[in-house]
Formats: structure tokens, sequence, C-alpha cells
């Protein structure tokens, strides 16, 4: 097998390719292509740790080699090691100042260090050296979040659309239907993307989408109640599910992601009207009135500290509930919106400090996000990290405060998207922690 067929196969079928280097480093361990092959091989499968491990060695037997590290690089990445990624990518571009691939990935390094201006130098340095948009939809990608970190929302959304097509933002047509363009269309399908919090901040556009296109949306199985209820179009939450039955009485003519409908409508930050957009469940809603007025008279103030997985950076805004003990101690009622189960630290929290966090698992831990809406509405306040309650805030039209880190996503940089309030971290949490909480009992003294 020549070396592009195992290139090939380590791309398509990983285990495959990764028994065949296997069998050639047994018989020579500084096989250079059976070491790329493991590597590629092991990176296409996402074991990014055990990507590590080849990289390493393809560097130690070729030190000036730029792509070796490069491809260390790219395994860094993957273990979200952002500085060690960093330092492989230049160590790269010092070998060869020409590469390409290499001046892609520090676009993608200063996107998630929050350094839109350097990203955009790396993006347009790689762009003015090959221009061929087949090679080049990545970095376009990087240049377009920086763009949209910085509010400048044409290039941003342009930059966004690139991917379209892609393992990312695949396009999944119905019935063999186009991909929306902006035009008038019979039946336009609109398909959530991503995260569930994405869902329901790009469904903000949906009520200008409506004024021009007849619409069927598709989303989470878990909003879908709460859309039918927001939304004056029909809704079906089979986003993740195969039987698309409502194909046949919606015959779709062409079909959109929800985040395209940025380029379209969100151009200018006066086109983000921050207008509430969703309607909680009438009922639900009487039912945890009633529950929040047994506990006292005290306002109600929703809490959620963590959120994201560490391929998100969620590392960097999961805090312990122990750390916002400040704002715990205001005279309020505290409500966990935790999605995951935190009932250890709750535990703990009123073990040690006999401060009581009201955690109900059929509302935040619930299938369906109708129940979330419901108590999240009659709350006074949300205090959160950034989660998808925080794009529910939004929504709802709800008072919430965002603890936000220092390198944020690119959605909470510019607060356009709701009033949400945004208590940037500083050098650390407790700075920023303790200024939630002196806000926070500045407004529980004027409520009282």
């Amino acid at each position: 097998m020549t070396s592009q067929e195992l290139d090939d196969l380590a791309g398509s079928s990983p285990d495959e390719a990764l028994k065949i280097a296997s069998d050639r480093l047994t018989e020579n361990p500084n096989d250079i292509t059976a070491l790329y092959t493991a590597w590629k091989a092991q990176l296409t499968a996402e074991r990014f740790g055990l990507s590590l491990l080849p990289a390493k060695k393809l560097v130690e037997l070729q030190p000036t080699n730029s792509p070796c590290w490069n491809n260390l690089g790219m395994s860094w990445h993957g273990m979200m090691e952002l500085d060690e990624a960093e330092r492989c990518f230049r160590r790269a571009l010092r070998f060869d100042p020409k590469s390409v691939s290499a001046m892609n990935n520090l676009a993608l390094i200063c996107i998630g260090n929050h350094q839109p201006g350097e990203a955009i130098h790396w993006a347009e340095k790689s762009l003015a050296l090959d221009p061929s948009e087949d090679a080049q939809n990545g970095v376009r990608e990087s240049r377009g979040y920086a763009c949209l970190m910085l509010g400048r929302w044409k290039e941003g959304w342009d930059g966004y659309e690139s991917m379209i097509g892609g393992s990312y933002r695949p396009i999944k047509p119905f019935n063999g239907e186009s991909y929306w363009k902006g035009e008038k269309t019979e039946t336009l399908v609109c398909v959530g993307e991503q995260g569930i919090g994405d869902e329901i901040s790009f469904g903000s556009i949906y009520p200008d989408l409506l004024k021009d296109q007849n619409v069927v949306i598709e989303c989470d199985s878990r909003l879908e109640g709460l859309f039918r209820r927001s939304f004056d179009c029909p809704v079906y939450g089979t986003r993740f599910q195969k039987d698309k039955y409502w194909t046949e009485t919606h015959k779709p003519t062409a079909h959109v992601l929800s985040g395209s409908l940025g380029r379209y409508y969100r151009l200018t930050d006066e086109s983000f009207t921050k207008a509430p957009y969703l309607v909680a469940d009438p009922e639900r809603r009487l039912q945890w009135r009633v529950l929040l007025d047994s506990l006292g008279p005290k306002p109600k103030i929703g809490i959620a500290w963590t959120g994201g997985l560490k391929s998100t950076f969620g590392w960097r805004r999961n805090l312990k509930l122990q750390e916002l003990l400040p704002i715990l101690r205001q005279d309020a009622t505290f409500i966990s919106l935790q999605y995951k189960d935190p009932s250890e630290e709750i535990l703990r929290m009123e073990m040690d400090h006999g401060i009581k966090v009201h955690h109900w698992p059929r509302c935040t831990e619930a299938k369906n996000y109708d129940e979330t809406a419901a108590l999240v509405a009659e709350l006074d306040l949300v205090i959160a990290v950034p989660t998808a309650v925080v794009d529910l805030c939004g929504g709802l039209g709800k008072d919430c405060w965002v603890l936000t880190p220092q390198k944020p996503h690119w959605r909470f940089t510019k607060p356009v998207w709701t009033d949400a309030k945004l208590y940037r971290q500083k050098a650390d949490w407790a700075k920023t922690i303790n200024e939630v909480a002196k806000d926070l009992g500045e407004r529980c003294t004027k409520s009282s």
C-alpha cells in the first residue's frame, strides 16, 4: 500500500489504518510513514491523547520538519492545550515561513484565545498565499469568528458560512431540495444546529424570517413544545431522529441551518432587536409560581455555575458552587438551574454554611425544556455562567447576569443578542463574583 493510500485510509477507516501502521511499527518503530499513519488515524478518531505519541516521535526523528511540528500542534489542540499547540505551530512556521497549514492553525488558536485581530492577521496571510476555496474554508471560518467577535457582522457571517456542507455544518436535504440563499421559496425548512443554547439564540431570528417566508422549523426534541408555542409555524422536534414523517405534509422546497439566517437578518448592531420571542407554558408557570411563593417572600434567584464540554472551553466557565459563596450569602432564595445533578455540592453548601439551594431535577434535568422555561420565567433574576439558560433568559426577556470568562464565546463578546448584564472575569473569578454579590445585595435591599 502506498503512502497516499495509507493517508486516505487513515482519514476514512482509522482503525483499519492503525492496524497496518501497528504491524509496520512492530517491524521498525522508526518507520516514518507508519508513525504518520498512526498519528492521523488517532486524530481522525478524535483520540487526541493517543495521537500525541506518534506525533512526538515524528518530531524527535525529524526535528526541523515543519509538517511534523504542525501535526504535533494539532494533537495538542485536540486536547485543548492551546499554549502547547501554539508553540508547535510557531515552531512549524520557523522551519517553513510559508506553511499555510500552520498559519491556519494559529488563526484557530487565536480564536480560542480571544485574539480576533491576531486571528485575522494569520488568516489573511494564509489566504494571500493560497486563496483556493476548497483548501481554505477552515481559515475563512476562523476569520469569520474573529469578525463576529468584533461586530463586523457581514464579514463574520460570510466566514461562518464557509463551512456549510462540511462535517461541522452538514447539509442534509429532506427531498433533494436546495440550500436556501435568501430567495423567496414555497416551503423553507429551518433546521436548528449545534447545542441547545445555539438553537435558542439563533431562534431569535425566526420572527423576522416568518414575516418573509412560509417556514417549517425542525429542532431538538427538548425545544419542540416551547418553539411551537412561540412561533406561528409548524415545529417538529425531529432534528436527531431518522423518521422525518412530516415531510409528506410539508414538502420542503429549500432548507437552511438556523445559523445561516444571520447573514440575512443580523448585519448591524441595531438589527439585533433583543425583544423577547419565547413564550413559556402558562400552566407550568402557575405551578412553579405556587412552589416559589411557598419558599417565602425573598427574591428568587436562579443560578447556574457550570456549562459546556472541554472541547467547547467548558473549563473556562465552570465554577464550583463554593466559589459563589459571596453571592449565596445575600438575602435571597436561590434556585439551581443546573442541567446535571449538583446534589453533592448543594448538600455540602448546606452542611458547611447553612445555605439552602433548591434543585428540582424534574425541571432542570428534564428532557422537555418547557419545564425549565416555565421556572425561569417565574424567577426574579438569573445569575449564570454562559450556558443554555442564558440564551433562554434572552428569549423570555428575563433579567440575567452572566459570569463571563476572560476569553468568552463570540456571542458573549459584544452584548447585542440580549439585554443580559455581562460581568467579565478579572484576573481571577473572586473579584468578579464579589462584584456580582455587591450588586445583588443592593438589589435585594431595594426589593425588601
